[in-house]
C-alpha cells in the first residue's frame, strides 16, 4: 500500500506492515494544481517492467481506500477505478506535460493498473496478449462491491494448475539412526501461532540447505513439493485455509478450457462490467 500523508511525506507499507518513506514523488491536485494530495491510501504493487531491454520500476494501483481525507472504501469499485485515473494518474501526466514533474527524476513511475471486461478473457489468455512484466494468471474482480480489509472472498484468482504454489514455513530437522547415515528433511507449516501446521515435508538439496526457518515457495508436483524460490518479501507462510484451498485446486483444476467455457456459457449481468479503460493511451505515453 502506498500512503500518501502529504508532499514532503509518501509512505510504502508491505506485507508485514512494515514502513518505508519514499521520497521524490509528487501528487499534485486536479482542482488546484499548486496543492499537493494529503491523506490518501492506495492499493497496488510494484513491478519491474522489461521495457526495450531496460528494467522500469513501476507502481500499479488497482484500489484506492482514501482519497484527500475522503473515505471511499465503501465505493463500488468502479467508482473507486475511476477515482484513480482522474484524481491521481491525470494530474501528474497532465504536470508532466506542464514540466511541473520530472519523470526522470521521479524513484519510479504511477500508474493505474489495467481491468478488462470478463468476455476479454480468452484475449488476456492468449499468445496475442502480453506484459512488460510476467502474469501469473487472472483475478476476477466483482465491479459492485466495497473494498475489503484482508481476503477477499469475493475476487476469484485462477492461475494455470501448474503455477499454483503455497507459502510455507521451513523447518530444517536433521535424522539420525541406527544404521543410517543423517539426513536432513525440510518441514512445511503453514498458519501462524497457535494455529500453525505442519502440511508436509520435502527432501533438503544444496538449493534449501539454508533456508531454515524461512518462507519458501513450493509447487505441488509428482505428489511431492518442490522448492521454487524463497519469498524474502514475506515474513509469514500462508493461512492454514489457503494451503487447502490451493492444494485443491492443484488436485483438482479449474482448466483453461473449462474457464472460458464457463464464460462464454453462464449468464452475467453485462450492465455491471466496468468501463472499457479510457486513459490507456494516456498512460502509455507517460510512462512507456
Amino acid at each position: 500500500m502506498m500512503y500518501i500523508k502529504n508532499h514532503e511525506e509518501i509512505y510504502f507499507t508491505d506485507r508485514d506492515f512494515s514502513m518505508y518513506k519514499i521520497s521524490g514523488l509528487t501528487f499534485p491536485h486536479r482542482k488546484d494544481p499548486g496543492k499537493r494530495l494529503s491523506n490518501t491510501l492506495l492499493d497496488g504493487e510494484m513491478v519491474i517492467d522489461r521495457v526495450q531491454g531496460q528494467s522500469i520500476p513501476r507502481y500499479l494501483v488497482y484500489d484506492i481506500i482514501r482519497f484527500d481525507n475522503n473515505d471511499v472504501m465503501k465505493q463500488k469499485f468502479t467508482t473507486r477505478l475511476q477515482i484513480i485515473k482522474v484524481e491521481i494518474i491525470e494530474p501528474r501526466y497532465k504536470a508532466m506535460q506542464n514540466n511541473r514533474i520530472n519523470k526522470l527524476a521521479e524513484p519510479f513511475s504511477i500508474r493505474a493498473k489495467d481491468f478488462w471486461t470478463v468476455d476479454k478473457a480468452g484475449y488476456l489468455l492468449s499468445d496475442k496478449f502480453t506484459l512488460c512484466h510476467e502474469p501469473d494468471g487472472l483475478i476476477f474482480q466483482p465491479v459492485d462491491v466495497p473494498y475489503t480489509m484482508g481476503p477477499a472472498s469475493d475476487t476469484l484468482k485462477w492461475k494455470p494448475h501448474t503455477m499454483n504454489s503455497i507459502d510455507f514455513l521451513m523447518k530444517i530437522e536433521t535424522q539420525t539412526g541406527l544404521g543410517m547415515l543423517p539426513t536432513k528433511i525440510g518441514h512445511l507449516f503453514v498458519g501462524s501461532g497457535n494455529s500453525q501446521t505442519q502440511f508436509g515435508q520435502m527432501k533438503v538439496t544444496k538449493a534449501t540447505r539454508d533456508l531454515d526457518g524461512k518462507i519458501v515457495e513450493c509447487k505441488f508436483e509428482n505428489n511431492a513439493w518442490v522448492f521454487m524460490r524463497e519469498r524474502t518479501d514475506k515474513s509469514f507462510p500462508n493461512a492454514v485455509k489457503t494451503a487447502h484451498a490451493v492444494l485443491e485446486s492443484i488436485q483438482n483444476p479449474v482448466t483453461k478450457d473449462g474457464l472460458l467455457s464457463y464464460i462464454a456459457n453462464e449468464v452475467y449481468d453485462k450492465s455491471m462490467m466496468p468501463p472499457p479503460p479510457k486513459m490507456a493511451r494516456l498512460r502509455d505515453r507517460e510512462f512507456e
